[in-house]
């Protein structure tokens, strides 16, 4: 029987963003929408309807990923980096990495992982504070990429 993963024994990466504390990570999904709508195509000789799931192109969601929020300001930076537009001079081109997120056994050991390619931050939150909170705060980006792989 394989490994089975726990949900909570995980790390994400990009290129030059590491060492995070990482709270949450969602949205590696990937699915291919159905041609049509997988509904009838049309009607042919004697009223007979022609139906065919055809695979389209493959389409990505983004990736939110929950950070505990530290003095740091690289997160911060990488989003806008990607996302100051003053007359054409964006530089999120320069800016997308290669990231990643792992799974790990209860040894420490790599069991999965997701890689993503070209990602880059499309979204960013900072914290919100409350006076009787006794949680830390955390920052969220949301990455858009080009794809998304399982290597292992």
């Amino acid at each position: 029987m394989a490994e089975l993963l726990t949900a909570c024994r995980f790390y994400f990466e990009a290129d030059g963003v590491s060492e995070k504390l990482v709270l949450e990570v969602a949205g590696l999904s990937v699915e291919s929408p159905v041609a049509g709508d997988g509904g009838v195509h049309g009607s042919g000789k004697s009223g007979v309807r022609i139906r065919q799931a055809t695979p389209t192109v493959e389409k990505f969601s983004n990736v939110t990923v929950k950070m505990v929020a530290t003095t740091d300001v690289d997160l911060y930076d990488w989003y806008k980096n990607c996302n100051t537009n003053d007359g054409g001079s964006s530089a999120w081109d320069s800016n997308r990495k290669a990231a990643s997120v792992s799974a790990y056994d209860q040894s420490g050991n790599m069991q999965a992982r997701w890689e993503l390619v070209n990602a880059y931050p499309c979204k960013y939150e900072g914290p919100s504070f409350t006076a009787g909170d006794s949680n830390m705060a955390n920052e969220t980006l949301e990455l858009v990429h080009e794809g998304i792989t399982r290597v292992q």
